[in-house]
């Protein structure tokens, strides 16, 4: 049991860098978008990263108001499940807006931000460094 829902605590969610003492912020539409992919699979996502202080932020050379500063954004696997499997699900869960596929680190990136009216969901691929966006080319490659 959780202390942010069934599934969840604010542990899952905190900053494993070592140097802030494990900070965290979580915003509860990304705890909804996981329960829901719990619910789906019958399996309890694991996370492998989501907020990431500003050590962390300025260490990696990222924006200050990325989607992991702000609590809303996860990289997540499910035992068993294949990651292209978790991400053509997690294309279908409404409160998921920006979503990447990490082929090399076999996780999915999945993020609760905000989207202004008709801007389509933004969807990305990781090869290496390079992040892309998904062409159909690339949903071919990785059947997705």
């Amino acid at each position: 049991m959780g202390n942010l829902s069934e599934h969840f605590s604010y542990r899952d969610f905190s900053c494993k860098c070592g140097g802030c003492r494990n900070q965290v912020r979580v915003h509860l539409g990304l705890v909804g978008a996981l329960e829901a992919i719990m619910e789906h699979f019958k399996k309890i996502p694991r996370i492998t990263e989501a907020f990431r202080c500003e050590i962390v932020c300025e260490k990696r050379d990222l924006q200050k108001k990325n989607s992991h500063r702000l609590g809303k954004a996860a990289h997540i696997y499910i035992e068993g499940v294949p990651i292209n499997e978790l991400f053509n699900f997690a294309e279908t869960v409404p409160e998921i807006r920006g979503i990447g596929y990490y082929p090399s680190e076999k996780v999915i990136h999945i993020d609760t931000r905000y989207l202004d009216k008709g801007e389509e969901k933004d969807k990305w691929v990781k090869e290496g460094a390079k992040i892309m966006e998904l062409t159909p080319e690339l949903r071919s490659k990785y059947g997705l």
